[in-house]
């Protein structure tokens, strides 16, 4: 992988830890009730899907470098999240709106790790 000699070994740990508490915090933050959580402004909520999933998975490449199951693991999770809050039934709802954004942030995460790689080898 192009990236690994770039990345001190000790970067890529300090990725992996940001990137299990960016996790957690998007775990925290999309299952906990809908009252414990701070109260979204217009479009704001779908703004803030789209940054915590292009963090999670910026982060995600940094530590551990373009993997299909890393990206399919956040793509899962940004789906199941959805799913279990359309269940649990605590004032959430899953909301296909949001999947997208998921996705949006996703991508743009991923589109510029393979532009900053891709600009990398052309040096």
């Amino acid at each position: 992988m192009v990236f690994r000699p770039h990345l001190s070994p000790l970067a890529r740990r300090y990725g992996g830890t940001a990137f299990v508490l960016c996790l957690l915090a998007i775990l925290f933050l999309s299952l906990a009730p809908a009252d414990a959580t701070p109260a979204p402004f217009l479009w704001g909520d779908k703004v803030r899907h789209a940054l915590a999933y292009f963090v999670l998975t910026g982060l995600g490449l940094l530590a551990f470098g373009p993997r299909p199951v890393l990206l399919l693991a956040i793509l899962s999770l940004g789906a199941g999240v959805e799913i279990a809050q359309a269940l649990m039934g605590l004032g959430r709802d899953g909301d296909l709106l949001d999947l997208l954004a998921n996705l949006s942030g996703e991508a743009a995460a991923l589109l510029i790790w393979l532009t900053w790689v891709r600009a990398g080898r052309a040096r």
